[in-house]
């Protein structure tokens, strides 16, 4: 038994070891902007987890090739040694100007990608312009038809070699005029990105299960904590003293472990909510977390209760009470040390099945804030199992199977179930 929980306790330390590591992992600027679209503009999309391999995304340095009255061209050079085509390229301005964008391929063919006005950053798989653009200047070498529009992307076409889209390896030759007073940035995407890649807006994917694990285990760590708290306050309240107070908890305690716990939960969850059916649910953490710790603190509490009537009536604790030594004192001596042990045994059981419950409700969007349930969500939308991406939805399960892990072994076989 006690070589079972010495292994427990190394998985529980090295959970907290992964968890801590993780969070300093991410910036705190992806972290609060993982929700923020805008901010993710600039990142491949769909890229792999760099484990898998895949191109890199690089940021090419602008050289300036000659300048006169206003107008300026800059010169970037890109070396593609890698089988798989980049993700996409984005062109990176800092102020609307008249821009002209080629691109010299290792065959000698010259690309125009643009040729106008841009008032805004693009990519080339993602404009109109540049995608009518590349599909026109390469349409005769690979035999294009209007239909291929829309199964190859533009990237695909500038980086192919042949026919059959066999990835053309060389030097690559940007050129790019423009009346612009600072140059242009030019970032190419590769197909790998982080270490759990990106979704179809560009978000990294580790940014999101970092924020998700460490929101999810905020929520269930103080929500066992109060359960335990209010637990040990009513079932000592109940089961020491003799009057109103007590009959009235012990009522209480009575009616909560007769209730269905799941469907009242879900119910008042929306009545907290501050939006209604079809929209995106924003519940206070607190008033959650509370609400989580009154419904399920019945069981535990009647326990305390029954332990707490059993200590009382031991030969010491009567002999003391005749003696005239106050409840306060008989409580804070001799029952508080014995419910404490009991209390930190269960709170081994109970804190995995929190983070379960959590989960579950994070999943049907009943839980504040980006959570493992909610994170499973977004790749299920985004259509992660059937493209293949299934490091994402297993990435929480894994985490959430070792948590469990540890706290089974951890915990004493012979608790008590605290959901039912």
């Amino acid at each position: 038994m006690m070589r079972r929980q010495k292994v427990g306790a190394v998985i529980l330390a090295l959970f907290t070891i992964f968890v801590i590591a993780s969070y300093l992992s991410v910036s705190k600027e992806k972290l609060d902007n993982w929700e923020n679209g805008i901010y993710w503009t600039n990142y491949p999309k769909r890229a792999k987890p760099i484990w898998l391999g895949g191109t890199s995304t690089i940021k090419l340095f602008s050289e300036l090739n000659w300048s006169s009255q206003g107008y300026r061209e800059y010169i970037y050079t890109y070396e593609h040694e890698y089988d798989e085509k980049p993700n996409d390229i984005a062109i990176i301005i800092y102020h609307p100007a008249l821009y002209v964008v080629d691109v010299k391929r290792p065959d000698e063919i010259l690309v125009n990608v643009y040729d106008g006005m841009l008032f805004q950053n693009i990519t080339l798989n993602t404009n109109d312009k540049t995608t009518l653009s590349i599909f026109r200047a390469l349409r005769k070498k690979f035999n294009l038809m209007d239909s291929d529009l829309s199964t190859r992307t533009p990237t695909e076409l500038l980086f192919s070699t042949n026919s059959q889209f066999s990835t053309l390896k060389g030097t690559y030759i940007f050129r790019i005029l423009c009346n612009c007073s600072a140059p242009p940035e030019i970032i190419v995407y590769g197909t790998s990105y982080g270490l759990l890649g990106t979704d179809s807006y560009g978000r990294d994917i580790w940014a999101g299960f970092v924020k998700s694990m460490v929101n999810t285990l905020y929520l269930a760590i103080f929500t066992t904590v109060m359960i335990i708290a209010l637990g040990l306050l009513l079932g000592l309240v109940s089961g020491y003293f003799e009057n109103l107070l007590s009959s009235i908890v012990t009522f209480f305690l009575e009616v909560l472990t007769a209730l269905p716990i799941l469907p009242i939960l879900v119910v008042l969850t929306w009545v907290m909510s501050r939006q209604g059916i079809g929209a995106h649910v924003e519940v206070n953490p607190v008033k959650f977390m509370l609400l989580v710790s009154i419904l399920l603190v019945g069981k535990f509490a009647k326990t305390i209760r029954i332990m707490t009537i059993q200590e009382k009536s031991r030969e010491h604790i009567t002999v003391s009470i005749s003696l005239g030594a106050s409840g306060f004192h008989i409580i804070k001596k001799h029952i508080l040390p014995v419910v404490l042990e009991h209390s930190i045994r269960y709170f081994t059981f109970l804190m995995p099945r929190i983070v379960a419950l959590i989960s579950i409700f994070g999943f049907f969007g009943l839980i504040p804030g980006v959570n493992w349930g909610s994170f499973v969500v977004e790749a299920l939308q985004q259509g992660a199992l059937y493209g293949g991406y299934w490091w994402w939805v297993l990435s929480p399960g894994f985490a959430m199977a070792f948590l469990s892990l540890g706290f089974a072994l951890v915990m004493p076989v012979d608790n008590s179930s605290a959901l039912s």
